[in-house]
């Protein structure tokens, strides 16, 4: 059982009643009983304070928004949001909730990303587009889209901040469509989860229940706004808290991560986190004498989802900043996806991650999971307990049957923070989100593509990778993410995030292949040590997995393709790889090929 939570002065109806309270209504009885509180602080990308945020002033500023988009439209429509990084995203998307719009949190388009935003428009039927001034001209020009889709634009920072504005009604915490989160795309084109008001907060009071937070557990985030661990957790979660959380660009924490470590410190932050790369990103940057005035002692909880966790990262980083106060405990693996809102499983808390040794043989032929005592098994990482108020079941994919624990199958989510499905997709909604276990009619789950177990002795869920991902070499099932990893490690001048792997079926057989992302760094050093550094990613693929690949590509900086969310698109690099469409530094001679 989670421990009872010490609340603050909301905790009488505001607590009990967060079942049936939205968002926006919980925000206003903030706004009411502390206007002068901070909820948001956002840095600069020198870690300055650049903008600050009050519950009042999310309050009356979104309530603006809500009241200026009353007057155009219908309830329902759908609302497309084009921020930077900073704090007018949030009060333009708490302004659709309150006006009954549906919000469409987009990425700012790029050169390579027009097309996804184009797409995404003309999918879920937009009418108007909510941004800044300082960016609406050049989005009008690149987003142009079909005649039979005009567009109407609103800068919300050129609203005025009335001091008071009409009575806005908050939605209560029902089905109805709070926002369309769209799927990074990794394997196929985006597709609109319907995440409903309900979904939110169920969500939220998970995180909350199963983390032990309340108002005075203060956050650091830096996760994109438009993703979905930068809004729910980073931006809704504090209002549920009623704490302080202090925001930063991505580009902000790619550059420079000490700075989030600084944050940490500096606003004595119990919650902060992010996906694996960016504790290895922190522990590959640390300079000695750089945080001279750090303490981490604040940080209860270091949040380690949306990507496989790896033990060797964990043993990195405790060692790297524990002379700073980080305590290994701290560290809190945990397991969620947009089509479940967020949040599926993670903690307790202040708890040594489980990390089992795995035959990995057994995993591979049987599907089996065995511990190998020798030390020379598959270290898995467990992604913590399931919430109290879902059920997850580990599915035979092919016969549809409930796995017994430490058995690998797909993981599936039943519960009400499940999405209510795919924007205007009725077929593949019905395939994901009201599957039915062999022999347990009656029951509707999500299915997730993730490949893991339940742990036998433990009950936590753990991750192995993703089923579409699968590649199947000499027979033996294996997991890209895997083997990635053992690339990266092999060298010091492979970043993380910087390579995929993939089988290429032409011709008469499979072929393994890693195309591999250099950085300023390795582009310098690639003509010198080129040979070498094929021949110890081959040894070390080769000793981990017993697999040989058969071509490796070097590709030019900031040429990986990456969704929106930072996850490798191995369909897209494999489709660029096989069209000859790759940026690549030194052309791969037919000799190099094993």
């Amino acid at each position: 059982m989670y421990a009872r939570i010490d609340t603050d002065e909301l905790a009488g109806a505001l607590y009990d009643e967060v079942s049936v309270l939205s968002v926006g209504d919980i925000l206003l009885r903030r706004a009411r009983q502390h206007p002068g509180r901070v909820l948001f602080r956002f840095l600069d990308e020198q870690g300055r304070e650049e903008d600050v945020l009050t519950y009042g002033d999310a309050w009356r500023r979104s309530s603006v928004i809500a009241a200026e988009l009353a007057g155009q439209g219908a309830a329902g429509d759908r609302i497309a949001l084009f921020y930077p990084a900073g704090l007018d995203f949030i009060v333009a998307f708490l302004g659709c909730l309150l006006a009954g719009r549906i919000a469409v949190p987009l990425n700012l388009p790029s050169r390579r990303r027009v097309d996804r935003c184009q797409r995404i428009l003309r999918d879920c039927g937009c009418r108007q587009v909510l941004t800044v001034a300082a960016l609406e001209e050049g989005l009008r020009d690149i987003l142009a889209v079909d005649a039979d889709l005009p567009l109407a634009w609103l800068a919300t920072d050129t609203l005025r901040d009335e001091a008071e504005v009409a009575a806005v009604l908050p939605p209560p915490a029902d089905d109805r469509i709070a926002f369309l989160q769209y799927t990074s795309g990794s394997t196929s084109h985006p597709k609109g989860v319907m995440v409903s008001q309900r979904n939110i907060t169920t969500n939220l009071r998970m995180m909350r229940n199963a983390w032990e937070l309340d108002h005075r557990s203060n956050t650091v985030f830096w996760q994109p706004h438009h993703h979905d661990m930068g809004l729910i957790l980073g931006q809704l979660l504090p209002i549920m808290l009623g704490n302080e959380t202090v925001l930063m660009g991505p580009n902000t924490f790619v550059r420079q991560p000490l700075i989030w470590l600084d944050a940490i410190s500096r606003y004595r932050a119990v919650l902060a986190g992010g996906p694996n790369f960016a504790y290895e990103l922190a522990a590959q940057r640390w300079q000695p004498g750089r945080l001279e005035d750090c303490d981490l002692s604040s940080w209860r909880i270091a949040l380690n989802g949306a990507d496989v966790v790896r033990a060797t990262t964990l043993e990195r980083f405790a060692a790297t900043f524990g002379p700073l106060g980080y305590r290994p405990a701290t560290m809190l693996p945990c397991y969620g996806l947009a089509e479940a809102t967020l949040f599926v499983s993670g903690g307790p808390v202040s708890e040594l991650p489980r990390l089992r040794s795995i035959d990995a043989r057994a995993a591979e032929s049987e599907r089996r999971v065995t511990d190998d005592l020798g030390g020379t098994g598959r270290i898995v990482v467990g992604c913590g307990l399931p919430s109290q108020e879902i059920d997850i079941a580990i599915v035979d994919p092919a016969t549809g049957e409930r796995l017994e624990a430490d058995r690998l199958g797909e993981i599936w989510v039943s519960g009400a923070t499940n999405a209510l499905g795919y924007w205007q997709l009725p077929e593949q909604s019905a395939a994901i989100f009201a599957a039915e276990i062999a022999d347990e009619p009656g029951c509707r789950y999500m299915r997730t593509g993730d490949i893991g177990f339940i742990g036998a002795d433990d009950g936590q869920v753990y991750i192995c990778g993703r089923m579409k991902d699968l590649l199947i070499v000499d027979g033996r099932n294996l997991h890209p993410e895997d083997v990635e990893y053992t690339i990266i490690e092999s060298h010091p001048l492979i970043k993380p995030q910087s390579c995929a792997v993939f089988e290429d079926e032409r011709g008469e057989q499979r072929r393994l292949v890693a195309v591999v992302e250099a950085d300023r760094e390795l582009k310098r050093a690639l003509p010198d040590i080129e040979k070498v550094l094929r021949m110890q990613v081959r040894r070390a693929v080769s000793e981990e997995h017993g697999v040989a690949i058969a071509d490796i590509v070097f590709i030019a900086p900031a040429t990986l393709r990456k969704t929106t969310s930072g996850k490798v698109q191995r369909s897209l690099m494999k489709q660029l790889y096989q069209q000859d469409g790759l940026d690549l530094l030194q052309p791969v001679a037919v000799s190099d090929a094993v």
